[in-house]
Protein backbone atom coordinates (compact mmCIF):
# COMPACT_ATOMS: atom_id res chain seq x y z
CA UNK A 1 0.00 0.00 0.00
CA UNK A 2 2.89 2.27 1.05
CA UNK A 3 5.10 1.63 -1.92
CA UNK A 4 1.91 2.13 -4.07
CA UNK A 5 1.41 5.62 -2.89
CA UNK A 6 4.76 6.91 -3.41
CA UNK A 7 4.89 5.54 -6.45
CA UNK A 8 1.19 7.83 -7.34
CA UNK A 9 2.37 10.75 -5.57
CA UNK A 10 5.64 10.68 -7.44
CA UNK A 11 3.80 9.86 -11.08
CA UNK A 12 1.38 12.78 -10.25
CA UNK A 13 3.82 14.90 -8.97
CA UNK A 14 6.22 14.86 -12.28
CA UNK A 15 2.98 15.09 -14.15
CA UNK A 16 2.03 18.38 -12.38
CA UNK A 17 5.98 19.24 -13.09
CA UNK A 18 5.77 18.83 -17.03
CA UNK A 19 2.45 20.53 -17.09
CA UNK A 20 2.88 23.45 -15.38
CA UNK A 21 6.36 24.84 -13.98
CA UNK A 22 9.04 26.04 -16.68
CA UNK A 23 12.05 24.09 -17.43
CA UNK A 24 13.99 27.04 -15.35
CA UNK A 25 12.48 26.24 -12.36
CA UNK A 26 12.73 22.31 -12.71
CA UNK A 27 16.47 22.89 -12.78
CA UNK A 28 16.92 25.18 -10.10
CA UNK A 29 14.49 22.50 -7.99
CA UNK A 30 16.56 19.69 -8.57
CA UNK A 31 20.04 21.03 -7.93
CA UNK A 32 18.22 22.49 -4.81
CA UNK A 33 16.98 18.88 -4.04
CA UNK A 34 20.80 17.33 -4.87
CA UNK A 35 21.83 19.49 -2.58
CA UNK A 36 20.13 18.54 0.78
CA UNK A 37 19.30 15.13 0.16
CA UNK A 38 23.94 15.52 -0.20
CA UNK A 39 23.87 17.04 3.12
CA UNK A 40 21.90 14.55 4.21
CA UNK A 41 23.31 11.26 3.95
CA UNK A 42 26.10 11.49 1.77
CA UNK A 43 26.31 7.37 1.69
CA UNK A 44 22.74 6.70 0.50
CA UNK A 45 22.52 4.54 -2.86
CA UNK A 46 22.19 6.14 -5.56
CA UNK A 47 19.13 4.29 -6.54
CA UNK A 48 17.39 5.56 -3.68
CA UNK A 49 19.25 8.94 -3.60
CA UNK A 50 17.53 9.91 -7.07
CA UNK A 51 14.60 8.93 -5.84
CA UNK A 52 14.59 11.43 -2.78
CA UNK A 53 16.11 14.11 -5.36
CA UNK A 54 13.01 13.50 -6.97
CA UNK A 55 10.23 13.84 -4.34
CA UNK A 56 11.97 16.77 -2.65
CA UNK A 57 12.50 17.96 -6.32
CA UNK A 58 8.72 17.56 -6.81
CA UNK A 59 7.77 19.09 -3.96
CA UNK A 60 9.37 22.34 -4.72
CA UNK A 61 7.92 22.57 -8.20
CA UNK A 62 4.57 21.54 -7.30
CA UNK A 63 4.83 24.67 -4.75
CA UNK A 64 6.41 26.83 -7.01
CA UNK A 65 3.24 26.23 -9.33
CA UNK A 66 0.32 26.63 -6.45
CA UNK A 67 1.86 29.71 -5.37
CA UNK A 68 2.43 30.98 -9.40
CA UNK A 69 -1.54 30.15 -9.70
CA UNK A 70 -2.21 31.81 -6.66
CA UNK A 71 -0.41 35.19 -7.49
CA UNK A 72 -2.07 34.80 -11.19
CA UNK A 73 -5.61 34.78 -9.67
CA UNK A 74 -4.78 37.10 -7.25
CA UNK A 75 -3.87 39.68 -10.08
CA UNK A 76 -7.15 39.43 -11.96
CA UNK A 77 -9.59 41.98 -11.51
CA UNK A 78 -12.37 41.46 -9.31
CA UNK A 79 -10.77 38.01 -7.64
CA UNK A 80 -11.91 36.90 -4.49
CA UNK A 81 -8.49 37.50 -2.37
CA UNK A 82 -9.69 35.29 0.42
CA UNK A 83 -11.23 32.38 -1.93
CA UNK A 84 -7.75 32.46 -4.17
CA UNK A 85 -5.70 32.31 -0.79
CA UNK A 86 -8.02 29.98 0.96
CA UNK A 87 -7.80 27.31 -2.10
CA UNK A 88 -3.98 28.05 -2.46
CA UNK A 89 -3.57 26.99 1.42
CA UNK A 90 -5.94 24.07 0.67
CA UNK A 91 -3.97 22.72 -1.86
CA UNK A 92 -0.47 23.07 -0.01
CA UNK A 93 -1.79 21.53 3.28
CA UNK A 94 -2.28 18.52 1.47
CA UNK A 95 0.30 18.23 -0.38
CA UNK A 96 2.98 19.04 2.10
CA UNK A 97 0.98 15.86 3.94
CA UNK A 98 1.90 14.10 0.79
CA UNK A 99 5.20 14.36 0.83
CA UNK A 100 5.86 14.02 4.39
CA UNK A 101 4.39 10.51 3.77
CA UNK A 102 6.40 9.95 0.78
CA UNK A 103 9.86 11.27 2.62
CA UNK A 104 8.58 9.19 5.67
CA UNK A 105 8.79 5.89 3.40
CA UNK A 106 12.13 6.14 2.15
CA UNK A 107 14.08 7.32 5.10
CA UNK A 108 14.32 7.25 9.13
CA UNK A 109 12.29 9.91 11.58
CA UNK A 110 16.04 11.49 11.57
CA UNK A 111 16.66 11.68 7.88
CA UNK A 112 13.55 13.16 7.46
CA UNK A 113 14.11 15.70 10.09
CA UNK A 114 17.49 16.94 8.06
CA UNK A 115 15.49 16.97 5.08
CA UNK A 116 12.98 18.99 6.85
CA UNK A 117 15.80 21.27 7.78
CA UNK A 118 17.60 21.25 4.78
CA UNK A 119 14.70 23.01 2.93
CA UNK A 120 14.48 25.76 5.86
CA UNK A 121 17.81 26.50 5.70
CA UNK A 122 18.60 24.88 9.03
CA UNK A 123 16.67 27.50 11.10
CA UNK A 124 15.13 25.34 13.77
CA UNK A 125 18.98 23.85 14.86
CA UNK A 126 20.89 27.33 14.71
CA UNK A 127 17.83 28.97 16.39
CA UNK A 128 17.54 26.33 18.91
CA UNK A 129 21.77 26.44 20.03
CA UNK A 130 21.38 30.25 19.84
CA UNK A 131 18.30 30.04 22.23
CA UNK A 132 20.92 27.27 24.82
CA UNK A 133 23.52 30.06 24.63
CA UNK A 134 21.46 33.18 25.23
CA UNK A 135 19.62 30.82 28.25
CA UNK A 136 21.92 28.56 29.42
CA UNK A 137 20.28 27.39 32.65
CA UNK A 138 16.67 27.15 30.82
CA UNK A 139 14.34 23.95 32.31
CA UNK A 140 14.08 21.16 30.01
CA UNK A 141 10.45 22.47 30.19
CA UNK A 142 11.29 25.76 28.80
CA UNK A 143 13.20 24.14 26.45
CA UNK A 144 11.04 21.68 24.94
CA UNK A 145 8.85 25.05 24.45
CA UNK A 146 11.13 26.18 22.33
CA UNK A 147 12.07 23.34 20.53
CA UNK A 148 8.54 22.60 19.63
CA UNK A 149 7.70 26.10 18.57
CA UNK A 150 10.16 26.03 16.05
CA UNK A 151 9.41 22.84 14.97
CA UNK A 152 6.09 24.26 14.41
CA UNK A 153 7.05 27.42 12.89
CA UNK A 154 9.39 24.87 10.39
CA UNK A 155 6.44 22.67 9.51
CA UNK A 156 5.23 25.88 7.74
CA UNK A 157 8.03 27.15 6.26
CA UNK A 158 8.72 24.23 3.92
CA UNK A 159 5.59 25.28 2.36
CA UNK A 160 7.02 28.70 2.25
CA UNK A 161 7.81 30.48 -2.04
CA UNK A 162 10.56 32.38 -0.53
CA UNK A 163 13.17 32.68 1.51
CA UNK A 164 11.00 36.35 3.03
CA UNK A 165 8.03 33.82 3.37
CA UNK A 166 9.90 31.21 5.18
CA UNK A 167 11.56 33.76 7.60
CA UNK A 168 8.47 35.07 8.58
CA UNK A 169 6.99 31.46 9.79
CA UNK A 170 10.03 31.77 12.21
CA UNK A 171 9.55 35.16 13.52
CA UNK A 172 6.20 34.61 14.26
CA UNK A 173 7.01 31.44 16.12
CA UNK A 174 10.04 33.58 17.91
CA UNK A 175 7.25 36.00 18.97
CA UNK A 176 5.21 33.45 20.94
CA UNK A 177 8.51 31.53 22.35
CA UNK A 178 8.98 35.43 23.26
CA UNK A 179 5.84 36.05 25.10
CA UNK A 180 6.27 32.48 26.90
CA UNK A 181 8.82 33.14 28.26
CA UNK A 182 8.18 36.41 29.91
CA UNK A 183 5.44 34.76 31.19
CA UNK A 184 8.16 33.09 33.33
CA UNK A 185 10.06 35.86 33.97
CA UNK A 186 12.36 36.24 31.53
CA UNK A 187 13.23 39.43 29.63
CA UNK A 188 14.44 38.16 26.67
CA UNK A 189 16.30 42.05 25.72
CA UNK A 190 18.13 42.09 28.26
CA UNK A 191 19.38 37.96 27.96
CA UNK A 192 20.29 38.81 23.99
CA UNK A 193 22.27 41.78 25.66
CA UNK A 194 24.30 40.04 28.07
CA UNK A 195 24.13 36.90 25.23
CA UNK A 196 26.01 39.52 22.98
CA UNK A 197 28.36 40.55 25.85
CA UNK A 198 29.60 36.96 26.37
CA UNK A 199 30.39 37.29 22.49
CA UNK A 200 32.97 39.60 22.79
CA UNK A 201 36.06 37.50 22.70
CA UNK A 202 37.71 40.44 22.68
CA UNK A 203 36.19 42.53 25.69
CA UNK A 204 38.54 43.17 28.44
CA UNK A 205 35.74 42.74 30.98
CA UNK A 206 36.85 39.87 33.21
CA UNK A 207 33.50 37.34 32.06
CA UNK A 208 35.58 37.28 29.20
CA UNK A 209 38.89 37.37 29.98
CA UNK A 210 38.85 34.82 32.85
CA UNK A 211 36.36 32.55 30.68
CA UNK A 212 39.21 32.56 27.79
CA UNK A 213 41.96 31.75 30.10
CA UNK A 214 39.97 28.49 31.30
CA UNK A 215 39.48 27.52 28.01
CA UNK A 216 43.10 27.57 27.13
CA UNK A 217 44.03 25.22 29.28
CA UNK A 218 40.82 22.78 28.36
CA UNK A 219 41.74 22.60 24.60
CA UNK A 220 38.59 21.37 23.59
CA UNK A 221 37.81 20.18 19.91
CA UNK A 222 34.80 19.81 19.43
CA UNK A 223 33.30 23.77 18.67
CA UNK A 224 30.30 23.40 19.62
CA UNK A 225 30.84 21.59 23.05
CA UNK A 226 33.95 24.55 23.23
CA UNK A 227 31.52 27.53 22.91
CA UNK A 228 28.96 25.79 25.13
CA UNK A 229 31.55 25.63 28.08
CA UNK A 230 32.98 29.01 27.20
CA UNK A 231 29.76 30.35 27.47
CA UNK A 232 28.51 28.81 30.36
CA UNK A 233 32.02 30.36 31.85
CA UNK A 234 31.06 33.66 31.19
CA UNK A 235 27.71 33.52 32.29
CA UNK A 236 28.86 32.78 35.38
CA UNK A 237 31.01 35.07 35.86
CA UNK A 238 28.56 37.72 34.64
CA UNK A 239 26.11 36.31 37.09
CA UNK A 240 28.65 36.54 40.14
CA UNK A 241 28.85 40.12 39.31
CA UNK A 242 24.91 40.31 39.61
CA UNK A 243 25.25 38.89 42.65
CA UNK A 244 27.77 40.87 44.01
CA UNK A 245 26.17 44.08 43.06
CA UNK A 246 22.82 43.55 44.90
CA UNK A 247 24.92 42.66 47.84
CA UNK A 248 26.92 46.22 47.14
CA UNK A 249 23.55 47.96 46.88
CA UNK A 250 22.27 46.61 50.08
CA UNK A 251 25.07 47.63 52.29
CA UNK A 252 24.40 50.66 50.88
CA UNK A 253 21.16 50.82 51.55
CA UNK A 254 21.88 49.90 55.23
CA UNK A 255 24.04 52.58 55.50
CA UNK A 256 22.03 55.19 54.71
CA UNK A 257 19.39 53.37 56.98
CA UNK A 258 19.10 54.66 61.17
CA UNK A 259 20.11 51.53 62.43
CA UNK A 260 22.07 51.24 65.94
CA UNK A 261 25.33 49.44 65.73
CA UNK A 262 23.50 45.92 66.92
CA UNK A 263 20.98 46.12 64.14
CA UNK A 264 23.55 47.14 61.87
CA UNK A 265 25.57 44.25 62.86
CA UNK A 266 22.30 41.99 62.09
CA UNK A 267 21.38 43.44 59.14
CA UNK A 268 25.40 42.97 57.97
CA UNK A 269 25.39 39.31 58.38
CA UNK A 270 22.23 38.79 56.88
CA UNK A 271 23.12 40.43 53.59
CA UNK A 272 26.68 38.51 53.89
CA UNK A 273 24.47 34.93 53.99
CA UNK A 274 21.93 35.75 51.12
CA UNK A 275 24.98 36.68 49.34
CA UNK A 276 27.05 33.56 50.25
CA UNK A 277 23.78 31.46 49.63
CA UNK A 278 23.22 32.97 46.23
CA UNK A 279 26.59 32.43 45.58
CA UNK A 280 26.74 28.65 46.71
CA UNK A 281 23.41 28.13 44.95
CA UNK A 282 25.00 29.66 41.40
CA UNK A 283 28.11 28.21 41.31
CA UNK A 284 26.28 24.33 41.94
CA UNK A 285 23.85 24.86 39.33
CA UNK A 286 26.66 26.23 37.10
CA UNK A 287 28.96 22.74 37.73
CA UNK A 288 25.52 21.16 37.10
CA UNK A 289 25.49 22.11 33.67
CA UNK A 290 29.29 21.74 32.70
CA UNK A 291 28.91 17.50 34.30
CA UNK A 292 27.34 16.87 30.86
CA UNK A 293 30.14 18.24 28.51
CA UNK A 294 33.17 17.28 30.34
CA UNK A 295 34.73 14.42 32.49
CA UNK A 296 35.84 14.22 35.65
CA UNK A 297 39.28 15.75 35.33
CA UNK A 298 37.99 18.59 32.97
CA UNK A 299 35.94 19.67 35.87
CA UNK A 300 38.82 19.33 38.39
CA UNK A 301 41.02 21.68 35.75
CA UNK A 302 38.15 24.16 35.57
CA UNK A 303 37.93 24.51 38.96
CA UNK A 304 41.77 24.59 39.57
CA UNK A 305 41.94 27.29 36.87
CA UNK A 306 38.91 29.89 38.21
CA UNK A 307 40.76 29.57 41.44
CA UNK A 308 43.93 30.40 40.41
CA UNK A 309 45.69 27.01 41.04
CA UNK A 310 44.91 27.80 45.03
CA UNK A 311 44.20 24.22 45.97
CA UNK A 312 47.01 22.58 44.55
CA UNK A 313 49.50 25.28 45.71
CA UNK A 314 48.10 24.77 49.32
CA UNK A 315 48.35 20.65 49.09
CA UNK A 316 52.20 21.36 47.56
CA UNK A 317 53.09 23.13 50.67
CA UNK A 318 51.52 20.80 53.04
CA UNK A 319 53.43 17.64 51.72
CA UNK A 320 56.48 20.05 51.31
CA UNK A 321 56.30 21.06 55.22
CA UNK A 322 55.50 17.26 56.33
CA UNK A 323 56.98 14.76 54.06
CA UNK A 324 55.99 12.07 56.23
CA UNK A 325 52.01 12.77 56.38
CA UNK A 326 50.56 9.36 55.70
CA UNK A 327 47.65 8.45 53.33
CA UNK A 328 44.69 9.38 55.91
CA UNK A 329 45.79 12.80 56.96
CA UNK A 330 46.53 13.65 53.36
CA UNK A 331 42.74 13.09 52.79
CA UNK A 332 41.62 15.19 55.59
CA UNK A 333 43.50 17.98 53.92
CA UNK A 334 42.79 17.46 50.63
CA UNK A 335 39.12 17.77 51.99
CA UNK A 336 39.49 20.65 54.07
CA UNK A 337 41.24 22.16 50.82
CA UNK A 338 38.86 21.46 48.38
CA UNK A 339 35.82 23.25 50.81
CA UNK A 340 38.27 26.56 50.49
CA UNK A 341 37.74 25.62 46.74
CA UNK A 342 34.60 25.47 46.86
CA UNK A 343 34.13 28.95 48.51
CA UNK A 344 37.10 30.48 46.22
CA UNK A 345 35.18 29.91 43.33
CA UNK A 346 32.43 32.67 44.41
CA UNK A 347 34.79 35.67 44.87
CA UNK A 348 35.99 37.66 42.45
CA UNK A 349 40.21 38.93 43.56
CA UNK A 350 42.82 37.42 44.71
CA UNK A 351 42.42 38.93 47.98
CA UNK A 352 39.37 36.65 48.67
CA UNK A 353 40.87 33.57 47.35
CA UNK A 354 43.66 33.84 49.61
CA UNK A 355 41.56 34.88 52.65
CA UNK A 356 39.39 31.41 51.96
CA UNK A 357 42.59 29.47 51.27
CA UNK A 358 43.93 30.84 54.67
CA UNK A 359 40.90 30.01 56.59
CA UNK A 360 40.69 26.27 55.52
CA UNK A 361 44.59 26.13 56.03
CA UNK A 362 44.59 27.51 59.21
CA UNK A 363 41.90 24.37 59.74
CA UNK A 364 44.24 21.72 57.95
CA UNK A 365 46.60 23.14 60.60
CA UNK A 366 44.56 22.70 64.07
CA UNK A 367 44.11 19.30 62.96
CA UNK A 368 47.52 18.17 61.98
CA UNK A 369 48.79 19.75 65.41
CA UNK A 370 45.68 17.20 66.88
CA UNK A 371 47.65 14.50 64.98
CA UNK A 372 50.97 15.76 66.99
CA UNK A 373 52.61 17.37 64.44
CA UNK A 374 54.88 20.36 65.34
CA UNK A 375 54.18 22.82 63.09
CA UNK A 376 56.68 25.12 64.00
CA UNK A 377 59.45 22.98 64.06
CA UNK A 378 58.04 21.21 60.50
CA UNK A 379 58.33 25.12 59.18
CA UNK A 380 61.94 25.75 60.70
CA UNK A 381 63.24 22.72 59.12
CA UNK A 382 61.26 23.08 55.76
CA UNK A 383 63.26 26.31 55.79
CA UNK A 384 66.31 24.75 56.36
CA UNK A 385 66.20 22.20 53.36
CA UNK A 386 65.53 25.10 51.16
CA UNK A 387 68.74 26.85 52.40
CA UNK A 388 70.56 23.60 51.56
Amino acid sequence: MKAGFLIFFLSTSILVALGQADPEYQSVASARAEKIVAEVEPALASSIRGKIRDVVANQYIALHTIHAERDRQLEKQGANKERVLAHADSMVAERHDQYITALQELLTAEQVEAIKNGMTYYTVPKTYNNYLLMLPFATEEELVLIRENLKEAREHAMDGGSAKEKHAWFNKYKGRIANALASRGYNLKEEGERWAERRNLESSATYITESNRVMEKLSISDKWIEEQIRNLLAFQYQKMDVIYTDKQLQTAEMERASLDDAEREKRAVQIWEESKNALDVQRDKFFKKLEPLLNKEQIELVKNEMTHNGFQKELTRFEELLPDLNDEEKVVIIEYLKEARENALNVQTNRERNQWFAKYRGRANNYLSKQGYDLKKATEDLEQRTKN
